[in-house]
């Protein structure tokens, strides 16, 4: 199947999510509770069914190396960047989370699953969970604010689910047990999309634009390049490198904004940098697939 035939579905979902918004039948608010289930309920039952039988070797620590070295590479440029671009320090600490935290969970779970199946979907949890996730939650507030939160990342549902998959690792439950673990996992992927689709916004398209695209370039060309030649010349192209390349590829973490919201930072940026970096993501991640 054609590489952009498999991730369809994925604009097919935002799409009609959008339309259904537009139409008056959805607001965009709706899009909360979307996410409380995703996050508090079937992100957690897809992380303990997917890697309580994951094997623990030197892949899985590849792909969370690549996560936090993706991310430092990212903060490094991002901070030279911003220096050269002589941005004010509210607009250079949002233009350090945009350009540094991706999008690895509402919108590389569901591009990993296209392109990489359940197999796939192990090793973006496991990026997004003790990559992404961890480095956001202790780095990224330290970017956006000047401190840790270590009590967030231990009460957050996912990570929970994450701790417990790795103390039950390889412990089998009871059918009716596993059965509804899988039906509620296979809720993950389209709530996640429709999510995304209502809460898909235009109008966020305000800010200067040299600034926007560059914090664009970093996140989604730059790194992930960078990141594929490495994987290159070491012939690093196995299932859980893939991921890790894909992964570094995604458009910014819709948590930067809310953190650059919520701590009075250059705000404006942060969500046209998420808006159109989800846009741009659906033509250039399967690119980067298809280059390793």
């Amino acid at each position: 199947m054609f590489i952009y035939e498999k991730v369809f579905f994925i604009l097919l979902i935002i799409a009609f999510a959008y339309t259904l918004k537009r139409g008056g039948i959805f607001k965009e608010e709706h899009a909360l509770p979307f996410i409380n289930y995703v996050i508090y309920f079937a992100l957690p039952f897809t992380i303990f069914k997917n890697l309580r039988f994951l094997e623990i070797g030197k892949e899985v620590l590849g792909v969370v190396l690549i996560a936090w070295g993706a991310i430092f590479l990212s903060i490094l440029f991002a901070f030279l960047f911003g220096k050269f671009l002589k941005l004010e320090e509210k607009t250079l600490r949002a233009f350090l989370l945009v350009s540094s935290f991706g999008n690895t969970a509402f919108m590389g779970y569901p591009f990993l699953y296209a392109l990489e199946g359940n197999e796939g979907l192990k090793y973006a949890i496991l990026y997004d969970q003790l990559g992404s996730f961890l480095m956001v939650i202790t780095l990224g507030l330290f970017l956006a604010i000047g401190k840790f939160d270590l009590k967030e990342l231990i009460l957050f549902p996912p990570f929970i689910a994450l701790v417990l998959s790795f103390l039950l690792h390889g412990v089998r439950f009871p059918q009716f047990f596993e059965h509804s673990v899988e039906i509620i996992s296979g809720s993950l992927i389209p709530v996640i999309l429709f999510s995304l689709g209502l809460r898909l916004n235009f109008t966020d398209m305000k800010s200067d634009y040299r600034t926007l695209f560059s914090a664009l370039f970093i996140k989604m060309f730059l790194v992930p390049l960078l990141i594929l030649v490495f994987l290159k010349i070491f012939g690093l192209t196995s299932l859980p490198y893939r991921v890790a390349l894909i992964e570094s590829a995604m458009p910014p973490m819709v948590f930067a904004g809310v953190l650059a919201l919520k701590y009075e930072l250059d705000f404006r940026l942060a969500f046209s940098a998420i808006t159109l970096g989800i846009v741009i993501s659906l033509f250039t991640v399967p690119v980067f697939r298809i280059l390793l």
